[in-house]
């Protein structure tokens, strides 16, 4: 754990992205002001909710900072807004969390402990648990195929038997819980606001790594996760995965024949066989991710 004693605390800021999940965004807070690290700051970006998210967050924790954006502008374009006041303030290392996330009282305290420990780690990721199966693992961190743009979280739907208890690199860390340094994101840059939502993290840490340092799955820091395993029904995510995989690819310099060759012995492919079992709008979804890729159309799902 950080000694408290014999140095000077790093400065955290945690950062929490809400739109319009008010219940789940009051919960998150309310785990992360239990925490037993001392030098922590709150920070929640809402993205113009309707639901009345900001005036009560505003309401029940003054201390918070809240900063208010007119527009939903998507996890990765949210959060770099509440980057820029986070760098403002000098701080040490940003936590960014999930609204649907809670953080166990000494998850932030293990994760400063990680990164006193490996100072060449610029980001650290918690083991993530399922909330509502709490032996269950979600991620112990992701890897990546350069090759294939295919992304896959360690241990995922395991039961936690002990199976992930030493730190380890990884390719990246899961955006739902991630620990940064705010040295490295000066490095860096900020996260890629074409992504909107999903791969956005991968991205981001994949320019973490080639700044120079190292990104690393850390216990026993630990949080726990609503969402439930399999679930792909969220937020119009098979758009986002389909259209962001090219973008990836794209980004790590893949050559424009071999994206082509995925998008359609792949996407195209998998987006008919779902269109064949009756998914027709996933299939649509993924259709339509895969074209917007070409037209260059980014960011938010029907905003251009």
């Amino acid at each position: 754990m950080v000694d408290h004693t014999t140095r000077r605390l790093p400065r955290v800021g945690a950062l929490v992205v809400n739109w319009n999940r008010k219940q789940d965004t009051l919960e998150c807070i309310d785990s992360l002001l239990g925490s037993t690290y001392p030098a922590l700051v709150v920070y929640v970006v809402d993205n113009g909710s309707t639901d009345g998210s900001a005036d009560a967050i505003a309401e029940r924790y003054p201390a918070v900072r809240l900063i208010r954006s007119p527009e939903n502008l998507g996890f990765a374009q949210g959060n770099n807004l509440g980057l820029a006041s986070v760098m403002a303030d000098g701080i040490d290392l940003v936590f960014l969390v999930n609204n649907d996330v809670i953080v166990s009282h000494d998850a932030v305290e293990w994760l400063v402990a990680g990164a006193h420990g490996h100072p060449d780690a610029g980001v650290l990721s918690p083991r993530v648990m399922l909330y509502s199966k709490p032996d269950i693992i979600w991620s112990t961190g992701g890897m990546l195929d350069d090759e294939t743009g295919v992304a896959t979280q360690r241990h995922y739907g395991e039961r936690n038997v002990g199976q992930a208890e030493a730190a380890s690199e990884i390719d990246y860390a899961v955006g739902c819980a991630m620990l940064v340094r705010t040295e490295a994101i000066r490095k860096a840059g900020l996260m890629d606001s074409r992504y909107f939502m999903y791969y956005e993290e991968a991205e981001w840490c994949r320019r973490i790594r080639q700044a120079g340092y190292k990104i690393m799955y850390s216990p026993p820091s630990e949080v726990w996760h609503k969402v439930e395993l399999g679930d792909e029904s969220r937020n119009d995510s098979p758009y986002y995965f389909s259209r962001n995989r090219l973008l990836f690819l794209e980004s790590v310099g893949t050559p424009r024949k071999r994206i082509a060759r995925i998008a359609v012995m792949d996407l195209l492919r998998s987006a008919a066989a779902h269109a064949a079992r009756g998914r027709l709008r996933r299939s649509r979804l993924m259709l339509l991710g895969l074209l917007d890729f070409y037209f260059g159309r980014f960011g938010r799902l029907g905003a251009c």
